[in-house]
């Protein structure tokens, strides 16, 4: 999968990857990653959604 790195078992993510990601909500959409902020705890994903909204999303919701 083209933007996808994986690492010793862990998926990292890299801009431009097409990725499934779930809201708050329990809702599922896609999107691609524009931006990816890396907090001292864990990756902040910045993602344009196919339905055309842009979402600040934690690497623990990202589903592939």
């Amino acid at each position: 999968m083209p933007g996808v790195i994986k690492q010793d078992g862990d998926m990292k993510y890299t801009i431009g990857a097409n990725v499934r990601f779930r809201l708050e909500s329990g809702e599922v959409h896609e999107g691609n990653i524009q931006y990816i902020e890396n907090n001292k705890n864990e990756e902040i994903y910045y993602i344009n959604s196919f339905s055309r909204w842009a979402y600040k999303i934690p690497e623990n919701k990202i589903i592939s």
